[in-house]
C-alpha cells in the first residue's frame, strides 16, 4: 500500500487551515472597518469622514446628491457630540441584490444600490455598548475607504 508523500499531505493541511480562516479574516476586516469609521466619528473628524464619503451617500433611507450636503451632515454629527461607544460588529456581508432592503425596502433605496454602490461594497452592521445598531455601507480598496450609506443609531 503506498502512502502519499509528505509534501502533498503537508499542502492539503495548509489549505484547509487557509480555508477555514477566510471567514476570520473577513470578521477582522471588518470589525477594523468599524473600528476606524467609530474612531473618527468620536474623535469629531468631520472632514475626514466626509471625504471617505461616496458621492451620491445613503442616510437611513435619504440619498444626499451633493458633497457639500455630505459634509454638512458630518459636521452635525460631530456638533451635536454624537458618539459610537463600544462599537462591535453584528454582522458583515457582501452587497447582494436584496442589501438596500438594510437601509429601506423603497426604489429609491434599490435604485441607489444598483446605480452607486460599487463592486466588492460590504454591509456592516454594529451595535453600540448602549444597545443601539448602526449600519455601515463601505467598500474598501487598496488605497482607499468608501462609506456609501450609514442608518442609525436605531
Amino acid at each position: 500500500m503506498m502512502r502519499p508523500p509528505i509534501r502533498v499531505f503537508l499542502a492539503v493541511l495548509a489549505a484547509a487551515i487557509l480555508l477555514s480562516s477566510c471567514a476570520s479574516i473577513q470578521r477582522a476586516q471588518d470589525q477594523g472597518r468599524v473600528g476606524r469609521i467609530a474612531e473618527l466619528i468620536n474623535s469629531g473628524e468631520a472632514g475626514k469622514l466626509a471625504a471617505m464619503s461616496g458621492v451620491p451617500f445613503l442616510l437611513d433611507q435619504e440619498i444626499i446628491p451633493l458633497r457639500d450636503d455630505i459634509a454638512g451632515f458630518w459636521k452635525d454629527v460631530v456638533k451635536a457630540g454624537f458618539r459610537v461607544e463600544g462599537p462591535a460588529l453584528e454582522k458583515g456581508s457582501p452587497v447582494t441584490a436584496d442589501s438596500y432592503r438594510a437601509f429601506a425596502d423603497t426604489l429609491e433605496a434599490k435604485a441607489f444600490f444598483s446605480r452607486y454602490v460599487k463592486k466588492g461594497a460590504r454591509v456592516l452592521e454594529l451595535s453600540t455598548s448602549g444597545g443601539r445598531t448602526i449600519i455601515l455601507l463601505v467598500r474598501d480598496t487598496l488605497f482607499s475607504r468608501t462609506l456609501y450609506g450609514f442608518k442609525g443609531p436605531f
